[in-house]
């Protein structure tokens, strides 16, 4: 189950299934220097998001073959989002409540982009339960994928399911408040993406907590492989016993950061399965993030990321695990 995939077949055109979170996104970003408690002119504008869907745009510039689970309303939010995983030709999956309200999340940004507050209202996915996976459409997508991208906006028995089978799994955390649903999962996971917020969270962790504790607490909970981010500091990136601060790239003009971190772990996992070392991996996802929060991610970007990844200073290694507890 920890072999990357070796056949030039799956390396180049991996069968991944994403399950999780495709909804709108309401950005409201402020047009002068953000003031808490006022009204701040500015631009609202929506479009299609959610970690998974934008984890399989960012997957689908590989070249992957993409199916996509998740839960939508009856409603016109509902048909955008259909419209958006067919226009990226992603075999869509979901499962649609005809009385129920598709999700969304509002997202404000200060004037230079940078994420003041959100707000989520995610309760649709709350239906995503074992039984609904069980149907004949979403079934055949697991059976027949070489690897599969989850969420925690998922609920806890499903993530725990999925994560039980032999399936090769990713997941990225979404939030502190929803990571904590992937901890059942930790060591049956061949990567993980957080943000160092969602690090602490899930692992009980205070905010004075270093990089060598988020690491030690990380090992002790089973986790393989990882890519721990903290804005524009060093990221931590975990691979077996190695690990690594990674300082990311210079951004210097911030369009948006909504997505970026999806961008990053949907990139990272993509390169890994075609069989590249996972700090090269993730260095290449780093890089996509980059673009997507200055410019967007443009089609074709695989050899652009990498070439970018490998231009990034190198990596400082941290301690190396001798043993497991």
């Amino acid at each position: 189950m920890n072999e990357t995939l070796t056949s030039s077949k799956l390396a180049s055109s991996p069968r991944i299934v994403l399950v999780g979170a495709a909804h709108m996104d309401r950005v409201a970003r402020s047009g002068e220097p953000y003031r808490a408690g006022a009204s701040n002119p500015g631009v609202v504008q929506s479009r299609v998001g959610g970690a998974a869907f934008n984890a399989a745009r960012a997957l689908a510039c590989y070249g992957a073959r993409l199916d996509l689970v998740s839960a939508r309303g009856g409603d016109g939010d509902g048909l955008t989002v259909a419209e958006a995983i067919e226009a990226l030709g992603i075999g869509d999956r979901s499962s649609t409540w005809l009385d129920r309200r598709t999700a969304q999340y509002l997202a404000v940004l200060d004037a230079g982009g940078e994420l003041v507050a959100g707000v989520a209202d995610m309760a649709i996915y709350d239906l995503l339960l074992p039984r609904v996976l069980m149907r004949r459409h979403q079934r055949q997508a697991l059976i027949e994928s070489d690897a599969v991208f989850l969420d925690a906006n998922l609920p806890s028995a499903t993530l725990t399911q999925l994560a039980a089978t032999d399936l090769r799994i990713a997941a990225i955390g979404v939030s502190p408040e929803k990571v904590v649903r992937l901890r059942p999962t930790l060591d049956r996971l061949e990567a993980l993406f957080l943000s160092r917020a969602e690090a602490l969270a899930m692992l009980a962790l205070d905010a004075t907590a270093t990089a060598d504790d988020v690491l030690a607490a990380l090992r002790r909970a089973g986790v393989r492989r990882a890519v721990v981010t903290d804005g524009p500091r060093s990221a931590l990136v975990v691979d077996g016993p190695n690990a690594w601060m990674q300082t990311p790239p210079n951004v210097e003009a911030v369009a948006d950061v909504t997505g970026a971190g999806d961008t990053l772990a949907a990139v990272a996992f993509a390169e890994w399965l075609a069989g590249r070392p996972f700090l090269q991996a993730a260095r290449a996802g780093m890089s996509a993030a980059a673009l997507h929060i200055t410019s967007g991610l443009p089609a074709s970007c695989a050899a652009s990321c990498r070439q970018r990844g490998a231009a990034l200073p190198l990596a400082i290694p941290l301690p190396i695990e001798t043993s497991r507890p």
